[in-house]
């Protein structure tokens, strides 16, 4: 029975994230991908800006484009509007790309790589983390991650995050014209209208776009037919060529409960970090990485075990602004062209990007706003 310090479940940018640090430190590291890499992944690709302040390595060879506009419309609306603020540099990445990367980066770093390799249950005891796989190896560990995503296998095993979340669908679009890419190729588009409590996106890649539609409701019948209403909008899109369609699950969270135990602990999309305003995970994937790495590092040196450190961290750090995100989500999608037409909201949006401002103090100045408009109307 082989045994580790550390096993993290699921080659994503958390679980990769983790891994490399933890060799890093100087920790017998094995990191388990179910899959061959590289592996495609549903997801849009966006990497806001703040994301340069959590990598300590150059990435900028994955980088496909940089997208410095953002246009807005409405279903309900024949116009739409288009910004190009200050300080706005979207990444664009190709998820197959940025997490074969990732990997790349732990395994250079000192991580052992397991691939194509399907971990069946997780145990945990006072001493170890047995982990067992569908090749017949059972492997022990100090510390096991879960960043095994939305459907965590981990997670299920352990009683961790097991809230529901939402929905979503994308699909990459070829243009036949590829004069489209430079027309529309500097500014990420998002439709709103289209989809209760969510939005359709269009991002531009290297040769492609990546179109999809997302809602943070965890059950929508019809989301294909809603996908094509929102994409009609768009004749560069109907004549593209269309491939790999994937729906997949968007795991929210909607609580500030346990994310570790005293042995196993979740990262990214199995904490359900994703951003409930916006759907970024990519961020939040890493930034817990981090965060998980270190905390597993000290504990494991001081105490041999995990605390409820980790949790507390990113429940502060992270989990407490999702539920200011929620309301500002609720305020936005009452009546979305009612903010994005105004350019301080463009601004705020922006800063949110580069996670230069919280969630907390949009509703801040939209509570200072609102008290100073009804003392206003009250004189």
């Amino acid at each position: 029975m082989d045994r580790y310090d550390c096993v993290i479940v699921g080659a994503g940018p958390g679980g990769s994230t983790f891994a490399r640090n933890s060799a890093r430190k100087g920790l017998k590291t094995l990191l388990i991908e179910k899959e061959s890499l590289p592996r495609n992944k549903a997801c849009g690709g966006a990497l806001s800006p703040a994301i340069r302040h959590l990598l300590d390595f150059d990435h900028n060879t994955m980088v496909e484009r940089v997208v410095r506009g953002v246009t807005f419309f409405s279903r309900d609306e024949s116009e739409d509007r288009t910004f190009y603020p200050d300080g706005m540099a979207v990444e664009m990445v190709s998820r197959k790309d940025f997490d074969n990367y990732l990997v790349r980066r732990a395994v250079d770093a000192g991580t052992i790589l397991a691939e194509k390799t399907r971990v069946t249950s997780v145990k945990e005891s006072k001493e170890y983390v047995t982990v067992s796989t569908d090749g017949g190896d059972r492997i022990t560990a100090s510390i096991v991650v879960g960043a095994d995503g939305a459907r965590s296998v981990v997670a299920g095993n352990t009683g961790l995050a097991k809230e529901p979340g939402g929905l979503g669908f994308e699909v990459e679009v070829y243009p036949r014209d590829r004069g489209v890419l430079d027309e529309y190729g500097d500014r990420s588009i998002f439709g709103f209208g289209f989809i209760p409590k969510g939005y359709g996106w269009i991002f531009p890649k290297k040769d492609h776009f990546s179109v999809g539609i997302g809602t943070t409701w965890n059950h929508m019948p019809g989301i294909t037919s809603l996908y094509r209403q929102f994409t009609s909008r768009f004749s560069f899109l109907k004549e593209g060529c269309e491939s790999d369609r994937r729906g997949w699950f968007i795991p929210y969270t909607r609580n500030s409960g346990p994310l570790n135990t005293r042995r196993i602990l979740l990262v990214g999309d199995s904490a359900r970090l994703t951003d409930p305003f916006s759907g970024e995970g990519i961020y939040y994937a890493v930034l817990s990485g981090t965060i998980a790495a270190q905390t597993a590092f000290d504990e494991l040196q001081q105490h041999g075990r995990l605390s409820r450190a980790y949790t507390k961290v990113i429940t502060r750090n992270i989990i407490k602004d999702f539920a200011y995100a929620r309301l500002c989500s609720d305020i936005f999608y009452a009546a979305p062209s009612f903010f994005y037409r105004r350019s301080r909201v463009i601004r705020a949006l922006t800063m949110l990007s580069n996670k230069e401002i919280r969630y907390r103090d949009i509703l801040k100045e939209l509570h200072k706003n609102g008290s100073s408009t009804e003392s206003s109307g009250k004189s």
